[in-house]
Parts: structure tokens; sequence; C-alpha cells
């Protein structure tokens, strides 16, 4: 599922400004100082996402290995993704964690 489906998805479960918050909270345990404003429309927090992947890939790739251990996305799907331009693998990867952390906050805010 693409970066911005989920983000739909998530806003119409009521659970937009969760996900924004857990992914906040994930960045600052990864050691990365980027945080996203609760009020980020979902296209602009899809761009947002991707440009700061790939600035870690490309700057410090040692904390955006440390981000996705934080965010716990599934190492068996990232050892899956074929070969891509680093462009490309951040669209992925912002869709995985995008994934991860809806699934977190579901069960979060599960009712009962």
């Amino acid at each position: 599922m693409e970066a911005i489906a989920i983000l739909e998805k998530a806003k119409a479960g009521g659970l937009y400004d969760a996900l924004i918050s857990q992914l906040n909270k994930d960045f600052l345990r990864a050691g990365l100082s980027e945080q996203f404003d609760e009020h980020i429309k979902p296209e602009a927090l899809a761009r947002s996402l991707q440009a700061t992947l790939y600035d870690q890939i490309l700057s410090d790739f040692e904390t955006y290995l440390t981000l996705l251990y934080t965010i716990d996305v599934s190492e068996a799907k990232i050892k899956a993704l074929p070969p891509m331009e680093v462009h490309e693998l951040t669209g992925v990867v912002s869709a995985l964690i995008l994934e991860r952390e809806l699934l977190k906050t579901s069960f979060k805010n599960k009712p009962g």
C-alpha cells in the first residue's frame, strides 16, 4: 500500500494524529530531530518523510537503520526489496514505516 493511501486510511479511522505522534516519538527515540507537524496534510507528510529518509540514507546510514529498527519495520520485507534507486527505495520504505506505525497506533487505540 502506498504511503498516502496508508495516511488516508489512518485519517478515516481517526488515527492520523496518533500516527503522527507515534512517528515523532520513534524519530526521537532513533536520535533524529525531524518532527512532523500534527496539522500536516497526508501528501505533505508522505513527501516530508520520504525526503527525510533520502537525506538519512545518503548522510547517516547507521541512523537510518536505527530508525527502521526503532519503528520495528520488518527486516524480511526490507531484505526482499529488489535493487532500486534511492529515491524509489525511500518511497517504498516510507510506506513500510507508515504501515507499521498505523498498526502500532491501531493496537494502542483499540477500544476495550
